[in-house]
């Protein structure tokens, strides 16, 4: 997994940077694109596994005629096909491009744009590994099978397999109006019933597990999740992940977990919560991350929550890109308190409805988790972003550490396996408009993040413990630079 971590030394071709503001256009202009094949020898969809094969992302890799070879494949007898992607081990500008998310691939089936109905994803299937077309918006529509790999990656191998496209699928480059771009088509012929019917996992009825979005397997330690006490389930089976207070730092601890975390009350103890969840094998997956950071977590059966409340998610015109802002903490939930009582949701809501602000002015279509002062679950906060099938998720936080530490100070932004391209252009663009500390770019498995289906970061906007950053905050002029600089991140992200 070493060549995963590998930064990568060039992102997208201008051409793919174009196409996203372009995929973002009304679907009247949309009709506009065309398609025109790409040669099988030079493109390969691949299964990239992701925390050592726990779950897989699609990447598309394409190979420019005449220069250095971006791939080799390495065929395993009656097995899946091993890929070595040999441009992460050089620079490939002009040699290679390589497609992560829905910026640079999507569905495109009888002529008909699908990109924004359906998301492409890879599932886990028995003994093989599936690429399925899958619903955003009308989850109850059946998912389309693409491809598969035709088994697991072997031991001692590094687990990219070559998808095999299934009969008649094919890839194909983008045009429009004539000229080519850098996006590419999953593409198929026959009308979108026909795929249905012969592409599709079978229905329930035909003894087929349920279709569902891929989640991340918890890491495995020692200590297993207690099942809920005896007779106390409660209707809707809620379930609440608490760390006792033994400290004064209990807080600061979790939260380098999870930053949504908060202080509350339960049963008259004093505790950090950290979800409030409907789904148990949720629960114990953040249950299992703060085991692993040596904290006393448990898991609680609770009542239905009045206070976690779900969004509605507005219309959304067809065509249209959606990005979700997500304030962090609200209503019961302060968030981090710093220098003179700074409170961090009152930070959040000012930026992130800035932001807002700023997209839409910029015809972008914006969604926010949270649009008062409310306690919004963390659960709820993702799946908000994938109902509505968003293109883009951020996060907006604020930082704290000791009130003994005023000099720290800066702005830190993180992604968990897709957002990187994203994470990187907003935390430039900050850095660009303001005269912050850059304390860098890092991955981290908050749940919002890995939680969530489209590329995701979580913005870390300065410390309300940190001298510099708490007098910014009071500056409205200063947060409004903060805030123009994550939406024009996100902006030069899309293309816009």
């Amino acid at each position: 997994m070493a060549l995963l971590s590998r930064p990568l030394n060039t992102l997208f071709t201008t051409a793919a940077v174009v196409l996203a503001g372009l995929a973002a256009a009304p679907m009247a202009r949309a009709q506009q694109f065309e398609q025109q094949p790409i040669d099988p020898s030079l493109a390969v969809a691949i299964a990239t596994p992701v925390r050592d094969g726990a779950f897989y992302n699609l990447m598309i890799l394409e190979q420019i005629p005449n220069q250095r070879q971006c791939w080799q494949e390495q065929n395993q007898g009656s097995g899946p096909v091993a890929i070595d992607p040999l441009l992460l081990n050089f620079d490939f500008t002009g040699a290679c491009d390589r497609k992560t998310d829905a910026n640079g691939y999507s569905v495109r089936v009888n002529g008909q744009d699908l990109g924004v109905q359906y998301r492409l994803e890879i599932s886990n299937r028995q003994n093989d590994l599936v690429l399925f077309a899958r619903p955003t918006r009308d989850r109850s529509a059946p998912p389309i099978e693409i491809g598969r790999t035709n088994g697991r990656p072997q031991s001692g191998t590094s687990g990219f397999l070559k998808i095999q496209l299934n009969p008649g699928w094919q890839m194909a480059r983008r045009t429009y109006n004539g000229q080519p771009l850098g996006h590419i088509y999953l593409t198929h012929d026959a009308p979108l019933d026909v795929r249905l019917a012969a592409g599709a996992a079978p229905p329930l009825s035909q003894g087929a597990p349920a279709p569902a979005l891929p989640t991340v397997p918890s890491t495995p330690i020692a200590q297993t999740p207690p099942p809920p006490p005896s007779g106390t389930t409660p209707t809707g089976n809620h379930f609440r992940v608490i760390v006792p207070i033994v400290n004064n730092n209990t807080l600061q601890q979790v939260r380098a977990v999870e930053p949504e975390a908060f202080r509350t009350s339960v049963d008259g103890q004093d505790v950090v919560q950290v979800g409030l969840f409907r789904d148990r094998q949720r629960a114990d997956e953040v249950y299992n991350a703060l085991v692993a950071a040596s904290l006393p977590a448990k898991i609680v059966s609770a009542s239905a929550p009045a206070v976690a409340s779900t969004p509605v998610i507005p219309p959304i015109p067809q065509g249209a890109i959606a990005v979700v802002i997500d304030p962090g903490h609200g209503g019961r939930d302060p968030g981090a308190v710093g220098i003179g009582g700074l409170q961090e949701k009152q930070i959040n809501t000012a930026i992130s409805n800035r932001v807002q602000q700023q997209l839409q002015a910029a015809g972008i279509t914006v969604l926010m988790t949270r649009s008062s002062d409310v306690f919004v679950d963390l659960d709820a906060r993702a799946q908000y972003a994938n109902r509505a099938g968003a293109s883009v998720f951020v996060s907006i936080h604020a930082n704290a550490i000791s009130m003994d530490r005023p000099d720290i100070n800066g702005l830190e932004t993180y992604y968990y396996s897709s957002g990187e391209r994203l994470a990187r252009s907003i935390h430039a663009s900050v850095l660009g408009n303001t005269d912050m500390r850059d304390r860098g770019v890092r991955t981290a498995r908050f749940y919002v993040l890995r939680y969530t289906t489209m590329p995701s970061v979580l913005v870390e906007t300065g410390f309300v413990t940190g001298a510099q950053d708490a007098a910014r905050f009071r500056d409205p002029a200063a947060v409004n630079r903060i805030a123009d600089g994550i939406a024009r991140g996100i902006l030069n992200y899309l293309g816009r």
